[in-house]
């Protein structure tokens, strides 16, 4: 079983969001977030301003040793748990981090102690915490039958991480690992879907109950006629094709939406179609690997320009995702993935050709 390019970086994001260094980093940010607290209530004692933020109406509400004494403890909480997982990960058992719980409890206190520049960099750091934190949930979730992340939210995912991977880390599939939805997995990893190649890959682990295979989160109706009419390289990320897409107005599922009428710009029709685009279904799993040391260099993306004198020899490998037909064989049309060798065709025409067919 070959992977597209589109399925390996999948794995790539995946094995990161996974992977103990990451999780390493953000035990480092929750730290580097406690000392900015530390000092900075640190500063607003000596520098006297609880004094001017009691009230008869409020009490203590607005001050730093409020702070101390039940915000900061959330921090220390949530350090001590990222540091727990650490632990349970090197005996293969995963979890979700508390960044919401915490995000949710901290909200409750008044940061009226800190100067605006202050609780403005307060703010920035536990965003960007919080956001770093939400690609772990995001993998590890398990409250729901089918895994969270979708096509949709890897390729927004594989933009904002790309630089990291000049080059991707070679992954291979081992055919003689499988495991069906529900079940758990016979080594902790990622997996691919063997049965529906549009579905998103997920990580499952052998540590513990919870990391068992869930559905396929894949396209559904509305799903496949984006990616047809858009093609992989522009799904979700040309603005312009998705918006026309919509603009099409003959998807029932994408004109029942409430939000249909504000979401016709090149900005927002992705996430329109996004939020209709998808269903899950169960499945039969297979590892995918992560091979130790080895790196494959990234295919080109080709401009729409390009497309258009794209062909390819009988024997060649596929470098773009999407349709060809040959005028060596009639009604020849048909979808090839990254990846694929192009099949030769017994004719008279002579050598196969397999020419690009964007319609």
């Amino acid at each position: 079983m070959d992977l597209s390019q589109w399925q390996k970086k999948q794995a790539i994001l995946l094995y990161h969001f996974a992977s103990l260094s990451y999780l390493e980093g953000l035990r480092d940010r929750v730290h580097a977030l406690r000392v900015f607290v530390e000092d900075v209530l640190d500063t607003s004692d000596a520098e006297g301003r609880d004094v001017y933020l009691r009230s008869k109406q409020w009490g203590n509400r607005n001050t730093g040793e409020n702070w101390a004494n039940n915000g900061w403890p959330l921090l220390r909480e949530f350090q001590q748990s990222v540091i727990q997982n650490i632990a349970d990960q090197r005996s293969n058992i995963f979890h979700k981090t508390g960044a919401y719980q915490c995000a949710r409890a901290i909200s409750e206190f008044s940061m009226q102690w800190a100067t605006p520049m202050e609780q403005n960099q307060f703010d920035e750091m536990f965003e960007e915490l919080y956001k770093y934190a939400g690609y772990i949930d995001e993998t590890m979730e398990r409250t729901t039958a089918a895994t969270r992340w979708d096509d949709f939210g890897l390729t927004l995912a594989w933009q904002s991480h790309s630089a990291l991977f000049p080059v991707l880390p070679k992954v291979k599939v081992l055919s003689d690992l499988t495991a069906d939805s529900g079940q758990l997995p016979p080594k902790t990893g990622v997996y691919v879907s063997m049965n529906n190649p549009d579905a998103a890959l997920q990580f499952a682990w052998t540590g513990s109950s919870s990391g068992r295979l869930l559905d396929a989160t894949t396209f559904n109706a509305t799903g496949k006629a984006a990616l047809a009419a858009v093609g992989r390289a522009g799904l979700w990320m040309d603005g312009k094709a998705m918006l026309q897409f919509v603009l099409d107005k003959s998807n029932q599922d994408l004109t029942g939406d409430p939000f249909f009428e504000d979401s016709q710009t090149s900005e927002l029709a992705p996430s329109l179609v996004a939020r209709n685009a998808f269903t899950s279904a169960p499945s039969r799993w297979c590892y995918v690997e992560l091979v130790k040391d080895e790196y494959e260099t990234l295919r080109f993306e080709l401009q729409p320009a390009q497309l258009e004198t794209l062909r390819a020899m009988a024997g060649e490998q596929c470098m773009k995702e999407g349709f060809y037909f040959s005028p060596a064989a009639a009604n020849s049309r048909r979808r090839f993935h990254c990846g694929e060798r192009f099949p030769a065709v017994n004719s008279d025409y002579g050598k196969t050709i397999w020419q690009w067919d964007g319609d």
